[in-house]
């Protein structure tokens, strides 16, 4: 086995006092260059402006109704797809085929959205939020677990859970591909506009919902739990896990 910055053993300086089994070292995004807590109290702002918009942009979407005919609305449905369950699946399963370390990166994109997705719809439950559709004058209401947990989806509008998956996909990939965070990130931002548009979510919903996302994966991948789950597994595993993909020759 390669030894390479993803598969590091030795006991680092640094937060952690040592690194899991396997461990994908965060790549030096724009974001890094910014103090946590200031990326922390950003997206606090961010969640709270949208609690004041929620009722006027909620309103204003029911006085003027954005519809989209023929291709292009086939095309929008396409595009909120993005983080779903099944173009997550494609999409984790492809990283494994194409990417030469593949298979242990698309163990840790499975392990980051998995734990976003329970997160969002744990919350969903706890906070009881009425869905834009369900209070036609767009207002709102935050009824609480016993709402949240026992009447369906119609008290389960915060946060939004299609922004999460969105974010979450998005979140990991920029991990493992940062050179296509823009292009991934730019999916999870049409993924929560169209939320709000068709009537599904309030603004502050999907910004929590982005917020939860990233800060779950990027937390989890941090701390190295896929490598501690990859420890777990029978040695037969982890060593299929940890044989690179084979590259395929170019033709000649």
């Amino acid at each position: 086995m390669e030894k390479s910055s993803e598969n590091r053993t030795a006991t680092p300086a640094g937060p952690r006092s040592n690194y899991p089994f396997w461990y994908h070292p965060a790549p030096r995004q724009f974001d890094l260059a910014w103090p946590r807590y200031v990326k922390f109290a950003i997206a606090f702002v961010l969640l709270i402006v949208a609690f004041f918009l929620d009722t006027p942009i909620a309103g204003w979407l029911y006085q003027h109704p954005i519809v989209f005919k023929s291709d292009v609305n086939l095309e929008m449905i396409w595009a909120m797809q993005f983080g779903q369950w099944t173009c997550s699946i494609i999409v984790i399963l492809a990283v494994a085929m194409m990417d030469t370390k593949g298979r242990r990166r698309a163990i840790a994109l499975a392990v980051g959205c998995l734990c976003a997705v329970a997160c969002c719809y744990l919350f969903k439950g706890l906070f009881g939020r009425t869905r834009p559709w369900v209070l036609k004058n767009g207002l709102y209401h935050f009824l609480g677990p016993a709402w949240g947990f026992g009447h369906g989806a119609s008290y389960q509008s915060f946060p939004s859970a299609h922004t999460s998956g969105a974010f979450a996909l998005a979140a990991g990939l920029s991990w493992f591909y940062p050179r296509g965070r823009g292009l991934f990130y730019f999916m999870g931002l049409v993924v929560a506009w169209q939320r709000v548009m068709r009537h599904a979510h309030f603004p502050s919903d999907v910004v929590a919902g982005a917020i939860l996302a990233v800060t779950v994966v990027r937390t989890v991948l941090w701390l190295g739990w896929p490598g501690r789950l990859i420890a777990i597994f029978p040695q037969k595993w982890r060593t299929w896990i940890f044989t690179d993909n084979a590259a395929v020759p170019a033709v000649e």
